[in-house]
């Protein structure tokens, strides 16, 4: 997956995969209904912060965090 970011925001411009395809958005029914199902993992989270150079960085579930500066 490539995530290209605002700089300024941190708001994702455009999310596509390996191959270029851009990923399908999902609405709250459907995520509800998929994340009450069976086998569902939480991966991880990422999150912008607001400072030179900007930053997001990335917590798995697992704990482990990683800061990618641009």
């Amino acid at each position: 997956m490539i995530i290209t970011l605002e700089t300024e925001t941190g708001k994702a411009v455009k999310i596509v995969d390996e191959n270029g395809n851009q990923a399908t958005p999902v609405d709250p029914a459907e995520l509800q209904q998929i994340s009450q199902g069976q086998g569902v993992k939480f991966v991880g989270v990422i999150l912008h912060a607001q400072s030179s150079p900007g930053c997001v960085y990335v917590i798995t579930a697992s704990g482990r965090a990683v800061k990618i500066c641009y």
